[in-house]
């Protein structure tokens, strides 16, 4: 896997129109690794990373193979160089992480999909997650070792509609901080692949780890 860290311009026409819609967001960050998407061995996976005040907008990539970020147009961001990200998890290790996800639930009686609305559903919803994608949410005196840091709305377009703008998706953006432990390195290294939950084109799902 590789990791790559972008800082917008936000003078950039091109930068503030994605900023103003994940989807078109993706489909930029998408242009790095396109001949890997189209042979369908690539899992693109970022973030847009909370900051504070006048620090311009960073965004946080992770691809499966190397990116060529040189398919963005001249001025869009700083991109900082691709890093290798292959780490070696072991079971007992326990780690920092940010994860901004869509913690829902799909009702049984229409399939429909719905957010949740409580922290503590919010939370076992990550904890389930964890749990599955081999990691444990650890405890303390105090409950789960976690933090809801943003919990919002996302608003997008997707597709073009008659008036050129497209449908407006609302998804509910959680972003998460917290310890875990490893349980399942296998099932560990798979969940950082894959990543967390619906709503990847959004910016979600993309699980963070630091010591």
């Amino acid at each position: 896997m590789w990791v790559s860290k972008l800082v917008l311009n936000p003078a950039s026409k091109a930068a503030r129109r994605d900023l103003a819609n994940p989807y078109e967001m993706h489909r930029t960050l998408s242009k790095a690794v396109s001949e890997a998407l189209k042979e369908g061995g690539e899992r693109l996976l970022w973030r847009l990373e909370p900051t504070r005040g006048l620090e311009p907008p960073v965004v946080l990539v992770q691809t499966l193979t190397k990116p060529d970020w040189s398919v963005l147009v001249e001025g869009y961001a700083e991109v900082f160089p691709p890093k290798p990200f292959e780490p070696a998890l072991r079971p007992g290790q326990r780690l920092r992480f940010r994860l901004r996800a869509n913690p829902a639930k799909r009702l049984a009686a229409t399939g429909k999909r719905v957010a949740l609305k409580t922290p503590a559903e919010k939370v076992a919803w990550l904890e389930r997650r964890l749990l599955e994608g081999g990691f444990r949410l650890l405890e303390g005196e105090q409950g789960p070792l976690v933090r809801i840091l943003q919990d919002a709305f996302l608003e997008a377009r997707r597709g073009k509609g008659e008036g050129g703008e497209g449908r407006l998706v609302q998804v509910q953006a959680v972003l998460f901080e917290g310890r875990l432990e490893v349980v399942d390195p296998g099932k560990a290294q798979a969940t950082l692949k894959r990543g967390i939950g619906p709503g990847k084109a959004l910016g979600l799902g993309l699980l963070s780890l630091a010591p």
